[in-house]
């Protein structure tokens, strides 16, 4: 029987796909086996080929061209000899495998079609990047062996994802086996090779073929700083169970000795959390044991209620300023201790807390920092109804125990209901309202003189704003101009508060929040007094097209129509008007924008303080910053940032954040990265003031090999502290 350039559509009762034993490992030596047991169940294959020859019912060859379908599956080849007897199919000559997506070729293929199981010779695979999949990859091997359409082994094999012709790196392995059903892979005598160099060696790895989390090794950190020498450290990944996970990791500083870490995190639908340990025995430097200790749970409740803990401790003051090399962490000057309990809907929010602190002192200082007062319990109450009757009213109340060892303790209780009446129209809004603030304090007996005392302040303000706006044509462009004066009258009265304590009260320094508040102090122990008017205009420049905002400016200032008489450790502001305040920002173009402010002592005639930063950013991941920052007597400083790429695949990144007055450097970072396609590298030096006295600086670099792991320590997050807009090499678009 001969056939020319047909297709045969065959039906044939064969088995569901098997699958091996996960419990029972396979040699490697393994062969096909006589089929499983037929099973009533109908299979379409399709058949394509030049020629066609045999016996429909026991055994056939096809030449030329040959294609057969079936169940996900593809083979083509030059010829094709197929046994219905055993259901093995022998390809030879350009075979071309396709499961799942992934394509397989190689000289020769043995094949049974019912469960796809086989073996192929040579084979040079390519898999194509999808959603369960980081990468496109491709690789060889010596011999595949095929055990069902999930799994198989590849002998003697290399993999990438470098593309054709390049071999940056590659992982090599004695053998390797991929086991599509549970998504991992596991390899034997693995090497991985970068730029022809060996980097790493395992004798058993096993890795997530997809995104999910497993358990094992993960890739080793590497680097250095100043205060703890080479670091070294080896996570092991603990994959408890699909909410919870943990990982223990013990690390490696020559300066100071190893330190042992552990994390715990847990996710539930109602609650999540995590739990942190560091232990550092002996510290060669320190001379002592050296801790971290820390705890945070959230969850919800029901009927609208939540519970959060927050518990940190660490062994000494300088703990962070020794061990880390992260500016959040050593800028840290108090771990909070604290329980919160809350509700809230649509109108209420309430809570229950308690709080104390560690205090972490900065022993190079010239004063100690004052330790907080613990508040337990902490007791909050807040109300919001708007439009009830045209009127809106706010209401919020405190009642907290303070509690300090050496400075005066008692209780406080606050209750402050506000009512306002918005009108509000097109072309403006005139907002008057109303409070009264009530304060009561309870007290210990103390040698401060201080006694039990009520405080009751009324409180009025009115703010009213217009608007005007025009078209304005401007260089070719159309736009809208807006031109927005608001006027804001604060009146409360004088109260004598000098003898009252002060358990949580700072001023705020004056600035454009400044211009609208109703209290210039926060915390709750003084109220200032206010007889005064806020006058401010601002203009914005808005793209008629686009919608786009080019221009903001604003101009305000405050006029005292009666003297400043409450104060706190200072005294009164004089005179009778305050600093002047502008501001201005915009996008000026689309890759220029710039953000401003200063404010101006208008009886003194000199700036009190100038904020200016502006960005240059022509496209993604070029960019650079500049700001100056300068407060009289206090700060001035030019801080520069910058991500510019020199070639297609480098790209430099560096800050320079300089103090003028100290002649210091306040933080500076200088690195690169370079970004090969299949591979990525990035490497940063990075040097900060922790304290009066002391800097850090540590050495970041990290390779990362994509598809298969990240070796060293990760700078990401350094770079995004420091280089605002900083996007990574393999997020810009190319």
């Amino acid at each position: 029987m001969v056939r020319r350039s047909l297709t045969l559509i065959l039906a044939f009762a064969c088995a569901p796909p098997a699958f091996a034993d996960e419990g029972v490992p396979l040699r490697l030596d393994r062969r096909l086996a006589p089929p499983p047991p037929r099973v009533e169940h109908d299979a379409v294959r399709f058949l394509s080929a030049e020629r066609i020859t045999g016996d429909e019912t026991k055994s056939f060859t096809a030449t030329g061209n040959v294609s057969l379908r079936q169940r996900g599956a593809s083979i083509a080849a030059d010829l094709l000899q197929y046994s219905l007897e055993t259901d093995v199919a022998v390809a030879t000559g350009n075979v071309r495998l396709e499961r799942s997506g992934d394509t397989a070729t190689g000289p020769r293929l043995v094949y049974r079609i019912s469960d796809g199981v086989g073996e192929m010779d040579s084979p040079v695979f390519d898999i194509p990047m999808r959603e369960d999949r980081r990468s496109a990859s491709r690789g060889s091997a010596e011999r595949a062996v095929l055990e069902g359409e999930d799994r198989s082994r590849l002998l003697r094999a290399e993999y990438t994802t470098c593309p054709v012709p390049r071999d940056d790196w590659a992982l090599k392995v004695s053998e390797l086996e991929i086991d599509g059903k549970r998504q991992v892979g596991t390899a034997w005598n693995s090497t991985v090779w970068f730029l022809g160099v060996p980097i790493l060696y395992s004798p058993w790895l096993s890795f997530p073929l997809n995104n999910a989390r497993k358990t094992g090794l993960l890739p080793p950190t590497l680097g250095s700083s100043g205060r703890g020498g080479f670091e070294f450290a080896q996570p092991w990944y603990w994959n408890i169970a699909e909410n919870q996970d943990a990982t223990i990791t013990p690390k490696l500083f020559s300066k100071r000795g190893l330190q042992l870490g552990g994390e715990y995190r847990y996710l539930r639908p109602a609650y999540s959390g995590e739990a942190q340990v560091e232990f550092l025995p002996n510290d060669s430097i320190a001379d002592r044991d050296r801790y971290l200790l820390a705890f945070r749970h959230a969850q919800s409740l029901p009927r609208g209620w939540a519970l959060a803990l927050n518990a940190q401790r660490v062994s000494d003051d300088n703990y962070f300023r020794d061990l880390s090399t992260r500016v959040a962490a050593t800028s840290q000057t108090s771990l909070p201790r604290d329980a919160i309990l809350a509700y809230g809907d649509d109108t209420w929010a309430l809570s229950a807390r308690a709080v104390a602190y560690q205090t972490l002192q900065d022993p190079t200082a010239a004063v100690a920092a004052a330790e907080p007062y613990r508040q337990v319990p902490q007791l909050v109450a807040s109300g919001l109804k708007q439009d009830v009757f045209g009127l809106d009213w706010m209401v919020s109340g405190e009642l907290t125990n303070y509690r300090h060892p050496t400075l005066v303790n008692g209780q406080r209780f606050i209750a402050y209901p506000q009512v306002s009446w918005p009108f509000r129209r097109a072309w403006g809004y005139v907002n008057p309202k109303a409070g009264f603030h009530f304060t009561r304090y309870h007290l210990s007996g103390n040698d401060e003189g201080v006694s039990d005392a009520n405080r009751s302040v009324p409180l009025a303000s009115v703010d009213a704003g217009l608007y005007f706006d025009r078209q304005w044509d401007f260089g070719g462009g159309r736009y809208q101009q807006t031109l927005e004066p608001r006027l804001f009258y604060l009146r409360v009265p004088f109260r004598d508060q000098s003898g009252l304590p002060n358990f949580s009260t700072a001023e705020v320094d004056f600035g454009a929040n400044s211009l609208f508040r109703e209290n210039r102090f926060i915390g709750g122990d003084r109220i200032g007094d206010a007889n005064q008017a806020t006058v401010a205009i601002t203009s914005r420049l808005v793209e008629s097209d686009t919608g786009l905002e080019r221009l903001k400016a604003t101009l305000g200032q405050i006029y005292y129509l009666d003297p400043q008489r409450v104060s706190l450790g200072s005294a009164p502001r004089e005179g009778d008007r305050s600093n002047l305040v502008a501001l201005v920002s915009g996008q000026a173009t689309p890759s220029f924008s710039i953000d401003g402010g200063l404010e101006y002592d208008v009886n003194g005639g000199r700036a009190r303080r100038l904020d200016i930063a502006a960005r240059y950013s022509p496209r993604p991941g070029s960019l650079v910053n500049a700001a100056y920052r300068f407060t009289r007597d206090q700060i001035r400083q030019v801080d520069i940032s910058a991500q510019w790429p020199v070639s297609a695949s480098l790209s430099v990144v560096g800050r320079w954040n300089w103090s003028l007055d100290d002649r210091k450097l306040v933080e500076g970072l200088a690195g690169f990265e370079y970004n090969a396609g299949c591979w990525e590298i990035r490497a940063v030096a990075h040097r900060f003031i922790t304290a009066t006295q002391q800097v850090s600086t540590s050495f970041q670099i990290q390779l990362e090999l994509s598809g298969l792991s990240r070796i060293g320590i990760n700078p990401l997050e350094t770079l995004r502290q420091n280089i605002s807009g900083y996007r990574r090499s393999d997020e810009i678009p190319r």
